[in-house]
């Protein structure tokens, strides 16, 4: 995949934010967390094992395999140990803090192309909550329509719903 070439003022605008936002206070000391976190082994040690661990129990569960009981409160145990680790824990804190923090600017750029102009905190926001309300769905994903919907009204947690506008309206999206 080519990068697209930006135009003098795109790439001078970019280059602005980037230096902005590699000066920004939470992004300094969320990456001397990350540093502390890999120069740790322990810390290293814990969330590689952890990681690991999940990732046997994803693989296993797509085999059509549940986790045991067992297997389960072992991955707990190791998340635990993760999370107890001041440098580990750290690490999923400075992670987290730079997500949010790309994610926003993403949503900004986003709906820029969308809006034709640069959006308002305000829709900003509510962009924000309609995108958690939808991760809260029913079965049907919040997006199930009259022609493709097989949950027949019904989601798995229980409530109904019916297909108004072309959509779920069950209210929970």
């Amino acid at each position: 995949m080519n990068t697209p070439v930006l135009n003098d003022n795109l790439r001078a605008a970019t280059e602005a934010l980037c230096n902005l936002l590699a000066k920004e206070d939470q992004v300094v000391a969320s990456k001397a967390k990350i540093g502390l976190f890999f120069q740790n082994p322990e810390a290293t040690k814990l969330f590689e094992e952890v990681n690991a661990y999940g990732e046997e129990l994803r693989n296993k569960h797509l085999a059509g395999m549940p986790p045991t009981e067992e297997e389960i409160s072992k991955f707990d145990t190791l998340r635990e140990n993760v999370v107890k680790n001041d440098a580990a824990r750290g690490f999923l804190e400075a992670r987290q803090t730079i997500d949010e923090l790309l994610n926003t600017i993403n949503h900004y750029l986003g709906m820029s192309i969308d809006l034709g102009r640069a959006p308002t905190p305000e829709e900003i926001e509510e962009a924000r909550q309609r995108a958690m309300s939808a991760q809260t769905s029913c079965s049907c994903g919040g997006s199930c329509d009259k022609e493709s919907c097989d949950c027949d009204g019904n989601c798995d947690h229980g409530h109904d719903h019916d297909h108004k506008d072309g959509g779920c309206g069950c209210g929970n999206h």
